[in-house]
Formats: structure tokens, sequence, C-alpha cells
């Protein structure tokens, strides 16, 4: 009888992706790692690789207990609506833990759909077929339907997530193939792994005659008891962490707490500062208020100047018209002036000329008023002689 060996297993590849430890799918990979050295396979086909949990279990053991095992990884290296989508950077880890860890382990990986990589695949030609694709129940069954023809006879299939906590379609599924088949094994741990063996028992039988029942107590016991020392050196990690981050934190304040102090004293210096200025404030307000009120009283007296200055201009301009017409007016007297100059010169001549004859003519009316007068005096004494002739006459 081929006896089943359980091995103690280094996961290299968790050195560039220690996530790989903590994964779903990490909690089966010693059982996977054995089931490859127990049976020894020719041809592994996994569906659905992401960052490679369960391929480089396969490949662990293949490197280790070295194996020319052919395993071809299949996968869009896009995501899906339930996982995720995601970009370039999960296949480009893969390919360099391939590179770096298994160069000489005959890996293909195939990026490509399932029933798209399906047509390339012969049938009978697959030992262990890994499903972990999608996890509707649409998805798993028909990726089931596709790749079973691909099976060799007495092959294995994994179905992952088959006792998922969010009730994934897997569950339904697996619950379906367990009343259809008889030989199968079921890991309830790790959001479950479901081994069938639906092309015949031999392998089952071999494994049943190593007690593999009890070994699966083995395997789920070792995987949780793995994560947990896992979780507690990552949480005494951690704690060391809080712990330096606690001291430095503590620094830290008392570093703040003195700076706070020195603030305060700063805080209470710019209080006093700010009263002192709300003082000034107030007293700049008030005489703002009455500058204010300068201001409205300079612009009435600017509205009432600026009227004046309006009214101003339009007198100015009534005024400058008026010149314009006293201007044209004087021209026209300054002329008229002129004339009467002329005339006056002219007539000044003619008075000359009058004036030397009035002074002639004067002398001769003086001549006249001396004979007149000499003339009056005669006619007196004539009337003084006829005066007493009269009265002479009378008596």
């Amino acid at each position: 009888m081929k006896e089943w060996n359980i091995h103690k297993t280094i996961f290299e590849a968790d050195q560039i992706n220690p996530g790989l430890a903590v994964s779903p799918w990490s909690g089966h990979r010693q059982f996977a790692y054995d089931l490859i050295g127990f049976l020894q396979p020719q041809k592994i086909v996994e569906l659905g690789t992401h960052y490679g949990c369960s391929l480089f279990s396969f490949l662990q053991a293949c490197k280790d207990l070295d194996l020319n095992t052919g395993i071809s990884a299949v996968d869009s290296w896009e995501g899906d609506k339930q996982a995720g989508f995601y970009g370039e950077e999960v296949i480009e880890t893969v390919k360099r833990t391939v590179k770096e860890f298994f160069p000489d382990q005959n890996v293909t990986l195939i990026r490509k759909y399932f029933n798209e990589a399906a047509k390339e695949v012969s049938d009978n030609s697959i030992d262990i077929l890994h499903i972990d694709g999608l996890h509707t129940y649409d998805a798993v069954s028909e990726d089931f339907r596709t790749w079973l023809p691909k099976l060799k006879e007495n092959g294995i299939v994994l179905f992952h997530d088959i006792a998922s906590k969010l009730k994934y379609g897997t569950n339904d599924f697996w619950e379906e193939l367990k009343q259809k088949y008889s030989s199968y094994y079921t890991f309830e741990h790790s959001w479950g792994l479901g081994v069938l063996f639906p092309k015949g028992d031999r392998v089952f039988k071999m494994l049943e005659d190593n007690n593999m029942r009890d070994k699966m107590l083995i395997y789920e016991y070792y995987a949780e008891n793995l994560l947990l020392n896992i979780q507690l050196l990552d949480h005494q990690k951690m704690v060391c962490e809080r712990d330096q981050a606690m001291a430095s934190m503590t620094e830290m304040i008392n570093e703040r707490d003195k700076t706070i102090a020195s603030m305060t004293d700063m805080i209470n210096e710019r209080d006093q500062a700010e009263r002192s200025m709300t003082e000034m404030i107030n007293e700049r307000d008030k005489t703002i208020a009455s500058m204010t009120n300068m201001i409205n009283e300079r612009d009435k007296a600017e509205q009432v100047m600026t009227e004046m200055i309006d009214e101003r201009d339009k007198a100015e301009q009534t005024m400058t018209e008026m010149i314009n017409e006293r201007d044209k007016t004087i021209a026209s007297m300054t002329d008229m002036i002129n004339e009467r100059d002329k005339s006056i010169a002219s007539m000044t001549n003619l008075i000359d000329d009058k004036d030397k004859a009035i002074e002639s003519m004067t002398a001769m009316i003086d001549e006249r008023d001396a004979c007149i007068s000499s003339m009056t005096d005669m006619i007196d004494e004539r009337d003084r002689y006829i005066a007493e002739l009269t009265a002479d006459l009378e008596k």
C-alpha cells in the first residue's frame, strides 16, 4: 500500500506576497502539497488563480519533491463582479513569483476565459482539476460540465468555496454533487474545499486506506493552528509597533505640552494685545463714524457746490454769449466812434471857425452894447425931460 506522508513545508511564495499565508485558500495548502506528493500527477489544471495561493502550493510540492508535473493556471487576471476587478499588478506579482522561485518547473500561465482555454486541452488528459472561478451556481456548474471530459479516469476535481459563509452558489452545487457521487471529501475550514472523484474511486480507496478522514482533522487543526500563530505573531508585532508608537507619541505629547504651555503664554499675550487693540479699534470706529458724518456733510456741500458750479457754468455760458454780442456791438460802435471822431474833427475845425466868427461878432456886440448903453442914457434923459415937460403942462 502506498503511504500518505504529511510534510512540514515552507511556502517560498510568501516571501514576495505575505498575504498568501492568510488568504482564503491558505488552510488547504498543506493538504494540496501532500496530495501532489502522494499522487505524483502528470498534469494539473486550475481554473482561477488570482494571486496564486493554490498554484504555488502545487509548484512548491513539485519543486521540493523533484516532480516534472505540468501545471496550467487559467485566469483572465481581470477579476469579476464577485471578487472585484483589479489591474495588471496581480498577474505581474504571479509572474515575478514564478520567475524567482519556480523557474525550472513545468508551469504555464494561460490568460483566457475558461471556455476558451478548454478548446486547447485534450480530453482525458488532466489528473487534478482545480475549480476556483466565479462562485455562482451557474458559473461553477458550467465549469464542471465543460472541463469534466478533460479529466482522466480516476482523476480528481477540487472545488474551493464549497462552505462559504457568504452562501455562494458553490455551496449549493457541492451539495448536488454529493447526492450524485459517492466518493468525495469535504473540508469545512478555510471557506471549504471539496475533493471529488467523479471518474472512478481507485484513488479514493487509496486515501481511505490511509485513513484520510482522520488526517482531514489533522489538516483542519494544522490550518487553524497555523492561522492562529500567524494572527498571534501579527498581533504581537502590532503590540510592539503600538508600544513603539505610544512611546514615540508620549514624547511627542510631552513636546506638544511644552509647546502648548509656551503657546498659552503667547495666547495670553495676544489676548492682552487683542484687548488693547479692541479699545484702539473702538476709538478708530468712533473716529471713522465722526469722519463718516463729516464726509456725508462734505458730500452734501459738494453736491450743493456742484449745482452752483453748474448754474455758474450756465451763467458763464450766457455771459459769454452776451460778451460776444457786446464785442460785436463794441466793434460796431468803435466803427461809429471812429466815424464820429472824424466828424468831430471836422466839426472841431468848424467850431474853431465859428469861435473866431463869434469872437468877431462879440466885439461887434460889445460895440453895439456900448452904443445902446449910450443911446439908453440918452433916452433916459429924454424921458426925464419929457416927464418934466408933462408936469409943467399939467400945471
